[in-house]
């Protein structure tokens, strides 16, 4: 009998070891595990609106209106419907456009109660606030007039907009609305109105009223943006733990528990966010069963796990093309970098076919700039900069760049100080970051110039380099929109401020006319052709060294039934259900 029992023992050992590998996967359950490359800063979105802070927050928080994930139209989220604009017949905003926009009658907050017309003007008002870190929006939000509440509803506000603006309807309703009980206890933003969060004043105003001044240093500090978050989204952060993962868990009685809206949706229980930099750590994690979904890796990491005879048929693989450009920023206010012909020279030394076919496996497109090729306005007359060593040693010896001493780095006087082309490029852990700077500090020691690759957290990076201009090239990635391109944040002298959005410090009179003419102008049309001139200008300044347009790369374990979109992050998490 003992004799039998080992031989029945030693079959079923061998049974168990001929099983593929050596992966234990998890139990299954209805908690999806999303791996994430780098960790958010912080989860309050009109502080922080970034690319990788939305792969959290977007499940937290909603917007009243927002681009459908498959019409890809603008659609209703927590109001009835999209408005149309009005013309505005009188008063102080005369000859302006209105919009009235009505809150869902059943649209809850997390404590029950019904998000009402009073939290849309609270929203605009913690924006307009100047003493809160929300300046990126605050560029925006400075073309809404005011924002009046329906005496007789509850649930309607009218925003005004004196002035034209090409973004003025999806301006109105497409932020993501907070709930003033939560965010404004006090509710201290009673005491000011928009108008005089305007004015010339609007400082004086907030320094006599205590509340106002402590609403934006509450507003601002991390209780509201990793420990006490609340929004009218499906999920509430349950956990954060530093470097490690965010859990956001469904609400229990969610007011919109039966939606088809995918930003509404909820399937599973919970989402984890692993932070894991590493993609070959991921990949492991994936094949072990403990991570469901990856993004943005690179085009070799994607294919090896898509042809691994081993691996291939356990998940799916999904490759839309993302609204987002890949770009390398220059520090145009570094006298080395200034010359736009030294950073056209710089961008003839980036071989971008070989970093779309090497880094993302041929799934991407080069651009000429930062309007995506999809848009109708897209300059097609421009031509790709491509590969040219020679093109490049070529400006840069008649710009005056030589290497007078023999060291091996071509120098140059610049207001009577010899400056070397000895420059910095900032790169994060990233297996694209690092390739973008190895691949260009090949090609640069080609042309005697030295490229240094320093490795830091992004964070650190934006925080004690990019906003205080101490760089010389980081690698990018800019968030784009199926909206009209309003290029004024990004690329707008007026911007060019530690704390607003012109990083790279880009200066240029014709662009920025061309910017305010882009903004002002009605007829499409000739919006149209701004937007060409635009590019045209742009593209011989290279401010930037535009890469590419990638298409997303995402794989997602057969335990669930997912799709994907073109809308950034790709995916909505909330969609995903549990396959049967």
């Amino acid at each position: 009998m003992n004799k039998q029992f080992a031989f029945i023992f030693a079959i079923f050992s061998l049974l168990l070891l001929s099983c593929k590998g050596d992966t234990t996967k998890k139990v299954v359950d209805n908690v999806l595990d999303i791996a994430m490359l780098k960790e958010p800063t912080m989860l309050n979105p009109l502080l922080n609106p970034g690319a990788t802070e939305r792969i959290v927050f977007h499940n937290i928080f909603a917007p009243m209106a927002d681009f459908h994930p498959e019409t890809y139209e603008l659609s209703p989220i927590l109001i009835k419907s999209i408005p149309d604009g009005e013309p505005i017949m009188d008063g102080p905003y005369k000859g302006g456009t209105k919009y009235t926009i009505e809150i869902r009658d059943d649209a809850k907050w997390d404590n029950g109660s019904p998000i009402t017309a009073k939290d849309i003007l609270f929203t605009i008002k913690a924006i307009k606030h100047p003493s809160t870190n929300a300046a990126g929006y605050r560029s925006y939000m400075k073309h809404v007039s005011d924002v009046t509440l329906d005496p007789k509803n509850n649930k309607k506000a009218i925003f005004y907009f004196k002035d034209y603006y090409i973004l003025a309807k999806e301006l109105a309703v497409t932020v993501e609305i907070y709930p003033q009980y939560h965010y404004d206890p006090e509710n201290a933003m009673d005491e000011i109105s928009i108008p005089e969060l305007d004015s010339d004043k609007a400082k004086d105003l907030i320094d006599v009223s205590p509340k106002l001044v402590a609403f934006a240093k509450e507003f601002n500090n991390v209780k509201f943006s990793r420990e006490s978050i609340s929004g009218a989204g499906p999920y509430r952060l349950k956990e954060w733990v530093s470097n490690q993962f965010i859990i956001l868990e469904k609400k229990e009685n969610y007011w919109a528990s039966d939606t088809d809206i995918p930003s509404l949706m909820a399937n599973p229980d919970e989402l984890k966010f692993h932070f894991i930099a590493d993609e070959t750590a991921t990949i492991s994690q994936m094949k072990e069963g403990n991570i469901d979904v990856f993004t943005n890796m690179s085009g070799s990491t994607f294919f090896d796990l898509k042809e691994n005879e081993t691996y291939k048929d356990d998940f799916q693989y999904f490759t839309p093309e993302l609204m987002k450009l890949y770009y390398i920023a220059i520090n145009n206010s570094k006298p080395e970098l200034s010359d736009p012909d030294v950073r056209r020279a710089l961008a003839k030394l980036v071989d971008i076919p070989k970093l779309i076919n090497i880094l993302e496996g041929g799934l991407g497109r080069q651009t000429v700039g930062s309007i995506n090729e999809k848009k109708p306005y897209y300059n097609k007359e421009l031509t790709p900069i491509s590969l040219d060593i020679a093109g490049a040693k070529e400006i840069l010896t008649k710009e005056g760049w030589k290497d007078t001493n023999d060291d091996g780095i071509i120098d140059k006087k610049i207001n009577g100080e010899k400056i070397e082309m000895d420059l910095d490029i900032h790169v994060t852990g990233s297996e694209l970051s690092k390739n973008i700077g190895l691949l260009l500090q090949e090609n640069a020691k080609k042309v005697n110039i030295n490229i240094n690759i320093i490795t830091k957290k992004y964070r650190d990076t934006k925080r004690e380099n990019i906003k205080k201009r101490d760089y010389d090239l980081v690698p990018l990635v800019l968030g784009q929109d199926l909206s009209l391109d309003d290029p004024y944040l990004k690329w707008h002298s007026e911007n060019d401020d530690p704390a607003k959005s012109n990083d790279v410090s880009y200066r240029s009179e014709k662009a920025d006319e061309l910017i305010d003419n882009i903004r002002s102008t009605q007829d499409d049309t000739q919006r149209a052709l701004y937007y060409r001139d635009l590019q045209k200008v742009m593209y011989d300044d290279q401010p930037v060294i535009f890469l590419y347009n990638p298409q997303e790369k995402i794989i997602v374990s057969k335990d669930w039934k997912a799709s994907s979109t073109m809308k950034r992050p790709g995916y909505f998490a909330g969609t995903f259900e549990l396959a049967k």
